[in-house]
């Protein structure tokens, strides 16, 4: 995949189970990263890639704020005027019925998954139009396009960061920028171990093999990417819940109750 090679990739979340594999999937394929994550240190694992070039610079960014966002954003533009490549992959997640869960910890959750990548698509985009071309990769789930009881504010957060993606993609398309959105199912990384609030949730109860592997999720996008699909769904189970969805919403409803069982 040509695709990648020598472009310059913003990726957010760098460290986690779905970030580390785009950082390593994208250098494998030449592409040069730009990476974030809320600790520098969680980054230590690249240092190796930076010396041979692979990685442009690591930004350690606090992304729940606004002050945060604009200081990464402006840490940023010191290592690319503007990457070619924007993966907007950090994301929090929390259970909980949604009157349980904390004013401060949801709003948190809205800041990291929706408003913060706005706010990198707001300060790339222009630039990107001038230059003709560019691709934003906003990595959803599949709780933005079927409820997820128990995850109000991930939903919420989720379903908007998809209807953000295609109302940009349908804005930005004539300036020669590719928007895509993705949509994976339970992935077997750190965040299925969230913040609990007032109710137990045991990913170990739910059967197993409907849970994706993260490199599995990270190739099938990546390939997605390199296609410039919109709307991408990795992994089977999302893939059988998008047609569920659309046949019998009833019975996606049914589906995500018994999650709570």
């Amino acid at each position: 995949m040509n695709y990648f090679k020598d472009k310059t990739i913003l990726l957010t979340g760098a460290s986690g189970g779905l970030g580390a594999q785009f950082a390593t999937q994208l250098m494998e394929l030449g592409g040069k990263l730009i990476l974030s994550d809320i600790k520098l240190e969680a980054l230590d694992r690249f240092k190796p890639n930076a010396a041979k070039g692979q990685v442009l610079g690591m930004i350690a960014a606090d992304i729940s704020h606004k002050e945060g966002t604009e200081k990464f954003l402006a840490d940023v533009k010191k290592i690319s005027p503007c990457p070619d490549i924007i993966i907007n992959n950090a994301g929090i997640a929390q259970a909980g019925n949604f009157g349980d869960v904390p004013l401060d910890r949801w709003e948190k959750l809205m800041n990291i998954n929706l408003i913060s990548p706005m706010r990198i698509c707001h300060y790339f985009l222009p630039d990107m139009q001038t230059r003709g071309s560019g691709h934003i990769v906003n990595v959803s789930s599949v709780a933005g396009i079927v409820p997820l009881p128990g995850g109000a504010p991930y939903t919420a957060s989720k379903h908007g960061l998809k209807g953000f993606s295609d109302a940009i993609r349908e804005e930005y398309y004539k300036y020669g920028i590719t928007v895509s959105s993705v949509h994976p199912f339970f992935t077997r990384t750190a965040i299925l171990q969230s913040e609990r609030f007032g109710i137990n949730i045991d990913v170990d109860a739910y059967p197993q093999f409907l849970i994706e592997n993260p490199e599995n999720v990270v190739t099938e996008t990546v390939k997605a990417i390199a296609n410039k699909t919109d709307f991408i769904l990795p992994g089977p189970t999302a893939k059988v819940i998008d047609l569920a969805r659309r046949l019998s919403p009833r019975l996606v409803g049914l589906f995500s109750r018994d999650l709570l069982k």
